[in-house]
C-alpha cells in the first residue's frame, strides 16, 4: 500500500489504463547537464487502446526560454501487453528518424532489445491515481543510457 491507501495495479499497463487523461507538469534534467533549473512545461495524454490491451501516450515539452526550439520533445508511444506475457513500448519521437521498440524488463522499466538510433530506456510510474512520472534515459552510441529527462505531471 502507498500514499492515500492506493494499491498499485499488477502492471504499469493496468495502472495507465486505469488513469487516462491529460497530464500537465514540469520536466527536468536530473543530471543537470542542460542547466535548466526551472525545467520545461510537460504535457502527457494517456489514451486507452481498444480491447484494453494498452495505451497510447502523447508526450511533449515546451521551453519558453528557447525560441529557436520552443518544443524540444514530441513523442507518440504505444504501450501494450504482448501475447505470452510482458509488455512492450514502441515510440516515435522527434530525436530520431526510426521508431524504437523497448521491452519491459522490470515493472514500468522499458529497455531496448535491439538496435536503435541511440541507446535509450524509458521508465514510467503511477505513484498514485492522477500522478505520472515519465523518465527518458539515453546516451551516445556505445554508452549506457543515463536519466536525462524526468517529467512529473498531474492529471487535469
Amino acid at each position: 500500500m502507498t500514499e492515500a491507501g492506493y494499491i498499485p495495479a499488477m502492471s504499469i499497463v493496468e495502472d495507465l489504463i486505469d488513469n487516462p487523461g491529460v497530464y500537465l507538469g514540469v520536466g527536468r534534467d536530473p543530471s543537470e547537464d542542460r542547466h535548466q533549473p526551472e525545467g520545461q512545461a510537460a504535457r502527457i495524454v494517456v489514451t486507452p487502446l481498444p480491447g484494453g490491451v494498452g495505451v497510447a501516450i502523447d508526450y511533449e515539452t515546451f521551453d519558453p526560454t528557447n525560441p529557436e526550439r520552443i518544443q524540444p520533445h514530441i513523442e507518440h508511444a504505444i504501450i501494450g501487453r504482448v501475447h505470452g506475457g510482458g509488455a512492450i513500448l514502441v515510440t516515435a519521437h522527434s530525436h530520431a528518424d526510426t521508431v524504437t521498440v523497448l521491452h519491459e524488463t522490470a515493472p514500468g522499466e522499458f529497455t531496448m532489445s535491439g538496435e536503435g538510433a541511440f541507446p535509450m530506456a524509458i521508465t514510467i510510474a503511477v505513484p498514485e491515481p492522477g500522478r505520472l512520472v515519465y523518465v527518458w534515459a539515453y546516451g551516445r552510441p556505445g554508452e549506457e543510457p543515463v536519466p536525462r529527462d524526468r517529467a512529473e505531471v498531474t492529471r487535469r
